[in-house]
């Protein structure tokens, strides 16, 4: 029986296909048994990775082994390397405003002994220098353009009670501030603008909380500036009512920045200067 072209080509064609089926099959099959024996071994492991029996003991490498240095290793046993000491850096009055300084640049690579190039290693500097830190000076009030003064003197030689004074423009809502002197803010709690001050009329014209709680003090000064307070006038009655409570309570006299007795007319002057001073302000602003 005589085959042709076509014959021999149909029945390479079967055998090939038969070949690849069989490969497959062989291949399916093995990875079965591999993927049975794997779930067989691991029957009688318990849930969660985290078992330590698991990982095996820690693997100690013998010298003579390669391994990559780290900067926390040490290398003094090895002749064949120098590494310079690192210098921990000293960190004493750090002032985060003070610009830092660049960081140094890697040495390069160091000659060990018998000539062989050594490790590059970092030198560690430290790039903050120990600074004082100065405070800031306190910023000086704005100048002002008008004062309004009530002077408050004790009609005794000794003077007002340093206690019951305190007591008396504590109720006033004084508080005791900056300057070393009294202010009266918008809030009795002592928060908002400063409305007036209340200063010692005597040098040095300050106050000391503790020590004036033991002494007297022969006048006091109530004063207010412009440009201050939102609402000069209303300001202006607040200190007007504080001085003549001083002055009732502990015995004093009124008197003008003249030290002339305080008079209806010297108050209303003081209105009319600060309706004066208003209104050259608007003209400014426009």
């Amino acid at each position: 029986m005589d085959f042709g072209l076509r014959e021999w080509l149909i029945i390479i064609g079967l055998l090939f296909i038969a070949g690849i089926l069989f490969d497959g099959w062989r291949r399916m099959g093995g990875r079965s048994r591999i993927r049975f024996k794997l779930e067989r071994d691991f029957k009688g492991v318990p849930d969660g990775g985290a078992n330590d029996e698991l990982l095996g003991p820690p693997r100690i490498i013998a010298r003579g082994e390669r391994e990559e240095p780290s900067f926390g290793d040490d290398f003094s046993d090895d002749p064949g390397i120098e590494v310079e000491p690192v210098r921990q850096p000293q960190q004493a009055g750090l002032d985060l405003d003070v610009p830092l300084e660049p960081q140094p640049p890697l040495h390069q690579p160091t000659s060990g002994a018998g000539g062989k190039p050594g490790l590059a290693t970092r030198s560690v500097e430290p790039v903050l220098q120990a600074t004082e830190k100065v405070p800031p000076p306190a910023p000086e009030p704005e100048p002002f353009d008008e004062v309004l003064v009530i002077l408050v003197v004790s009609r005794g030689e000794e003077g007002f009670p340093g206690a019951a004074m305190m007591q008396s423009i504590m109720e006033s809502g004084l508080r005791h501030g900056d300057m070393n002197i009294y202010h009266r803010h918008e809030s009795m709690t002592g928060n908002g603008d400063v409305l007036f001050s209340m200063a010692n009329a005597l040098n040095p014209g300050t106050f000391d909380p503790e020590e004036l709680e033991h002494s007297h003090v022969r006048a006091v000064s109530f004063f207010m500036g412009l440009p201050g307070p939102r609402h000069p006038k209303q300001a202006l009655d607040l200190m007007i009512a504080s001085a003549r409570k001083l002055a009732q309570e502990l015995g004093g006299d009124l008197k003008d920045e003249n030290r002339s007795v305080l008079t209806a007319q010297t108050i209303e002057h003081y209105r009319q200067r600060i309706a004066e001073f208003e209104r050259k302000r608007l003209g400014q602003r426009r």
